[in-house]
Formats: structure tokens, sequence, C-alpha cells
């Protein structure tokens, strides 16, 4: 916990340039947090959106510099290279498309597609060790949880702002730059303040299904990147950016009340992140979990047997995934069903699973699943609402035709700290997305690596800066 008496932008800046030493258990998290973010972004990279998001950017086909004497910074997965802004503008974009990366549940936010791609982007143009870029990973989670859980993500989503996207560029410019260019504590002020300053994000892509949630996770890497070098030269931002009359916290959230603490604590926004096994909205997880376990139990249950499924939905979520009830009725993309709960729990229910290609081929496997989506009613459950923000639990009710009723609940979601995924389950992740022999090698080579060594994508991906191939 950081001592008050200091404006949050100060507060942020000291834990930057605090002595940090992650200790044996932190550095296993970071590095299965850093394979899980690159089997997202390799495994996205065929996205439609990050291919438009590649042809629109400055790429390169060589490690040939991009800028005068600035070493490029890799494109993920694509063999290409950009400026450092550009590769974190693409890469934030990619990450973010399956959506299957790392989740901070209390924050509602997703660290690594706003701090990974501005770390990767950096440490790829100057010369960084890994000990370094595991402390900047770690400091950006903090400082973009710790700002999140302040702003409250019940207000963001109320207001309509996608909290990764405002908090994002707040994480990233805490660890991509401000740390790993060691800058002092008065830079490393602006740096977050100007951060929050071009801080964006909004939700109306849940309208139509289009791409702007990806955008905003890069965006967030890039402005973050953007801040802090602006930062380093000198440019100045606002000392109370975050509590002032017209700052971050009364912009996207309830401008905080004086009995909430910005919650800083080296390692705690790693510690606190849950690794996602579905490609969908973390608010729906929990709920798959349980009806993947029903399913398990009644594996030939039929439609004409089942008289109600139902999902009892977090409220800070239900705009995101079950409201208005009818808008999930009809899905016309993957996006629409990656926030769509009566989507993600007919599949769940009917297959006992909830991969990438069923919500790829969501419009037509919506189609098939007709009579079990209009068959999913979501609910409040004051025993939810009562441990929310602090634990997301989950529960579910299917009512049979002839009266029987089964009910499941749990404490935790799969992947959350309280039932945390492996770093073997997240090499099996990997291997799902982009073969068991590129999350091998990915492994092997981050293992290879002491602390003092250089840092780079190339040397995790291989000198083409995609990785091994199934």
């Amino acid at each position: 916990m950081t001592p008050i008496g200091r404006t949050i932008a100060q507060r942020i800046a000291a834990h930057i340039v605090g002595a940090h030493e992650p200790d044996a258990e932190l550095v296993g998290l970071i590095d299965s947090f850093v394979i899980d973010y690159l089997g997202v972004t390799v495994g996205g990279v065929d996205r439609e959106s990050a291919a438009v998001a590649r042809r629109a950017g400055g790429l390169a086909g060589s490690l040939a510099p991009v800028a005068d004497e600035l070493r490029p910074s890799c494109v993920h997965g694509s063999g290409s290279w950009a400026a450092p802004e550009e590769a974190a503008l693409i890469n934030g974009i990619t990450a973010h498309g399956l959506e299957l990366d790392d989740t901070h549940e209390r924050a509602s936010m997703h660290p690594a597609v706003a701090v990974m791609p501005a770390v990767f982007a950096y440490a790829d143009a100057h010369e960084v060790d890994l000990g370094a870029v595991r402390c900047a990973i770690a400091v950006g989670y903090d400082a973009m949880t710790a700002v999140g859980t302040l702003v409250g993500a019940a207000e963001s989503y109320g207001r309509g702002f996608h909290p990764t996207g405002v908090c994002g560029a707040i994480g990233a410019a805490a660890a991509a730059v401000a740390l790993l260019m060691g800058l002092d504590g008065e830079a490393s002020a602006h740096a977050v303040s100007l951060a929050a300053n071009m801080s964006a994000g909004g939700l109306e892509f849940l309208s139509d299904g289009s791409w702007t949630k990806r955008l905003n996770a890069g965006h967030a890497a890039a402005t973050g990147i953007r801040a802090a070098r602006l930062a380093a030269a000198g440019f100045l931002g606002p000392a109370r950016a975050f509590e002032g009359r017209d700052g971050f916290l009364r912009l996207y959230g309830d401008g905080a009340p004086a009995d909430r603490e910005l919650e800083l604590e080296f390692g705690r926004g790693v510690r606190d992140t849950s690794v996602k096994l579905y490609p969908c909205c973390r608010y729906m997880h929990g709920n798959i979990d349980l009806l993947r376990g029903i399913h398990d139990e009644f594996p030939d249950l039929e439609l004409d047997q089942v008289d109600a499924i139902e999902c009892a939905v977090i409220s800070a979520g239900a705009a995101l995934v079950s409201e208005p009830a009818e808008r999930n009725l009809a899905v016309t993309s993957a996006v629409d069903a990656q926030f769509n709960m009566p989507f993600g729990a007919a599949v769940a229910l009917t297959t006992g699973r909830a991969e990438v290609a069923q919500f790829d081929e969501a419009v037509e496997n919506a189609r098939e699943l007709d009579g079990w989506i209009r068959k999913v009613a979501c609910y409040e459950s004051p025993r939810l609402e009562a441990a929310y923000p602090g634990s997301w639990q989950a529960e579910v009710r299917l009512r049979f035709v002839d009266g029987r009723v089964i009910e499941r609940y749990s404490e935790a979601y799969l992947g959350s700290p309280g039932r945390r995924a492996t770093r073997a389950d997240i090499l099996a992740k990997a291997a799902g997305l982009v073969g068991e022999d590129w999350a091998g090698e990915v492994d092997r080579r981050l293992a290879a690596l002491g602390a003092g060594d250089r840092f780079t994508s190339t040397a995790l991906l291989g000198e083409g800066g995609v990785g091994s191939q199934p």
C-alpha cells in the first residue's frame, strides 16, 4: 500500500522507480503470462482485424532500421517489423482478437494486451535485459490494475468506457518506457499523467460487432510508449491528472471516494490476474465452467427435456453479456458471440466445450442452437453481487420439464488466482492455438535466458519473429 499525501501520479512514479526484486514465484508467473500473451497474439495473427492493422501500419520485412538509429520492433507472428509505437499498436490489436488474453477480475481489465506489446516493442528497439523486462511487466500490471480498481469497473461500464482501453495506457507507460528507460520519479510522474490524459476506449462495439475493443488494447500500448517518450523529452503533464476536478477519476469513474486507496504492491497485479481458457468475455466463464460440468453428467441431454437454463450474471457485466436480453437472440458475428451469455451457455451445455472455432463459426452455430439459446435466462444473484468485485463467482440452474432442478455454484472461475492455471495449462492452451512445437520451443527459449541476458522478441520467437510452426 502506498502512503497518502502525494498525488496519484507521484505515487505511481514512486512505485516505478522503487527497488524491485521478483521472487521465484513471481518470476514463474510473469514468464507464464509472457507465454500466454505470445500464444494468443501469434494464434490471432490471421484475424481479419489483425491483418487490416498490419496493412495500415508502416511495416518492414527485415530487421533493417525503420528510422534513423532505431532498431525496429517485431510484429509478432507476421515476419514483419515496425517502429515501436506501430508494433505496439498492431500487437495489442492482434493479442485482443481471440478474447483469450488474461484478465484482472477485480478491475475487470486485460493487462497483457496493453502492457506486453509496449514492453516487447521497447525491448526490441533498445538494450534491455530479461530481469528489467520482468520488473517492467510486473510494475505495468501493478499500475494498470491499481488505477482500474480505484476507478471501479461498474462505474466505467455504466458510462460506456472500456476499462482496458482507459487504464491500459497508464500501465503501458509505467512499464514499457518509464521503468525500462530508467526515468526518474519526476519524469515518470509526467509519463503516467500524460498517459491518463491520452487514454481512450468505449463500448460501442457491442452494438454491431465491430473491432474497436481490439483497437482499445493496441491504442493503450502505443499511447503508453508515446507518453513516456514525451515525458523523457521534458513534456509536462498535469500534477493532479487523476484526482483533479477534471481528472481521470472524474472522467472515467465516480471520482474515487476518499476512503478508497491506490493499492500498489510490487507483483500484486500479476498475482491477482487470471488466465482465460475460453475465447469470450470473462464474465461468461464461470457459467461456462459449470455448464460444461453438467454436460459431462448428462451428455445425451435433449432440448425437449429442458425447461430453462438459468445463468447468474454479475450486474457489472450484464450490459456486456446479457442485457438487453433480446439482443442476444440474434448472433450476427463472432464478436456478438464473444459477448453473449446465452450463446456461451448453449455451446457449453450441448458440447461440453467452448473453443475458438465454435465462436468463429458462431452465426451458423447459433442457428443450430437457437432452441437452446432461447431457453437461457440470465438473472442477478445476491450471493454473486455480495462477493463482487473481490471475488467473481458463478451460479447456474438447469430446470427440467419433469420438475427436477440442478443447481451448481463455484467460488472462483477456472484460471483465476483461486483456481490458478499452471504453466502446463498455459502451454497446452498455446499449443492448441499455434501448435505443440511452437509452444515447446518458446518455453525452452525463455527458460534458457538468464536475468542478465538481452531480451527481444527474436530471443523467444527466432529471427523471423514468428516461432516454430507445427
